[in-house]
C-alpha cells in the first residue's frame, strides 16, 4: 500500500502569520508532507522584488518545522498548464497527492483563472481530497505578504514583525566595511544585502543578532551614512552592545526590533558618535533578549 501524501500549495514568501495556518494544516495530516512552490527567480520581475526571506531560508524553516519535502518549480513550465491538467497530472500524477491543500485565495492554472474552489471539485473528482485554509485576519485586514513588505518599507517593524510572526531578518556573512565606526570608538559589522530582499525604511533599528548560537543585542543602521559617505549605496551595519571579538567571515543573522530614527547627515563625526552612543543607551534600556 502506498503511504499517504499531502501537498501544500503556495508561493509562501515569508512564511507570515497567514501562511502558519496552511503549513499547520498540512503538518496535520499523516504520511509524507510536501510542499509545492515556485522559485522566486523564475517569477515575474515585479513578484521578485521586495522578498520577505530566500528561497534557502523558506526551505530551511519549513523543514525545520517538520515538512518532508520542499518541491520549488520553475513558475514558466507551469503558468501556462490547463487546471484539470495540473491536478490530474501535477498534483495526483507526480506528487500522488492523496490530500491538496491550499489558501482560500489560491489561484492556479493558465492565466490564474482557477480558484481555490475550482481546485476543490478537481480534486474530488480525481479522487483527492482538498481542504481549503480560511484567510487570517489581523486588525480587520488580511495578513499578506504585500501589507508587510509595505510596513517594512515604511519603516513600521514592530507591526511587520506581529504579522509575520517573528522578527524581519537579514542572515550572511559578515563583512569588512570601511572601518569608520573603530575610528569613533563604535566597531560595527556588516552583512552583505541582497537586493532582492525587501529594503526597510533607511534608518536606525533596536536588533538583535546571532553568531556562531551566542545572541547580542544590537543597533543597526540601514542606509548610505551620508555623514561618511556620497556614493549612496546600501549597507546594513550593526553595532554589537558589549562585545568587542573579532566575527569577521563568520554568518550572522540580524533581527530588526524597533525603529529608533531616521537616518540623517551629522556636521562631524564627534556628533555622529554621541548619537549613536544615546540610540545604544537606548537599546540597552529597552530591549530584552
Amino acid at each position: 500500500m502506498s503511504r499517504k501524501k499531502a501537498v501544500l500549495l503556495g508561493l509562501f514568501d515569508g512564511l507570515h502569520r497567514g501562511h502558519m495556518s496552511a503549513v499547520g494544516e498540512l503538518l496535520k495530516q499523516s504520511g509524507e508532507k510536501t510542499v509545492f512552490t515556485f522559485d522566486s527567480a523564475t517569477m515575474t520581475t515585479k513578484g521578485r522584488r521586495g522578498l520577505l526571506m530566500s528561497d534557502g531560508e523558506k526551505r530551511e524553516r519549513l523543514c525545520t518545522l517538520g515538512v518532508d519535502k520542499v518541491v520549488s518549480k520553475d513558475f514558466s513550465e507551469y503558468k501556462d498548464i490547463a487546471p484539470d491538467v495540473f491536478v490530474r497530472e501535477v498534483l495526483i500524477g507526480r506528487l500522488e497527492a492523496e490530500t491538496v491543500i491550499c489558501g482560500e485565495n489560491f489561484r492556479f492554472g493558465r492565466g490564474g483563472t482557477a480558484d481555490a474552489a475550482q481546485l476543490f471539485d478537481l480534486c474530488k473528482s480525481a479522487g483527492a481530497k482538498a481542504i481549503i485554509v480560511p484567510t487570517v485576519f489581523d486588525g480587520g485586514e488580511p495578513i499578506s505578504t504585500s501589507r508587510i513588505r509595505a510596513l517594512i518599507e515604511e519603516g513600521k517593524i514592530g507591526e511587520a514583525n506581529r504579522l509575520l510572526g517573528y522578527p524581519y531578518s537579514f542572515s550572511g556573512e559578515i563583512i569588512h566595511g570601511d572601518r569608520i565606526g573603530t575610528s569613533i570608538g563604535i566597531k560595527t559589522v556588516n552583512i552583505g544585502f541582497d537586493p532582492e530582499r525587501a529594503l526597510p525604511k533607511k534608518g536606525v533599528y533596536a536588533a538583535r543578532a546571532e553568531i556562531d548560537g551566542k545572541v547580542y543585542s544590537g543597533v543597526t543602521n540601514v542606509g548610505t551614512r551620508p555623514t561618511v559617505h556620497e556614493d549612496g549605496k546600501i549597507v546594513i551595519e550593526t553595532h554589537l552592545i558589549d562585545f568587542d571579538g573579532d566575527v569577521y567571515g563568520k554568518r550572522a543573522t540580524v533581527s530588526l526590533l524597533e525603529f529608533l530614527r531616521e537616518e540623517r547627515r551629522f556636521g562631524s563625526l564627534e556628533e555622529l558618535r554621541q548619537t549613536v552612543a544615546n540610540d545604544i543607551n537606548t537599546v540597552k534600556e529597552t530591549v530584552r533578549l
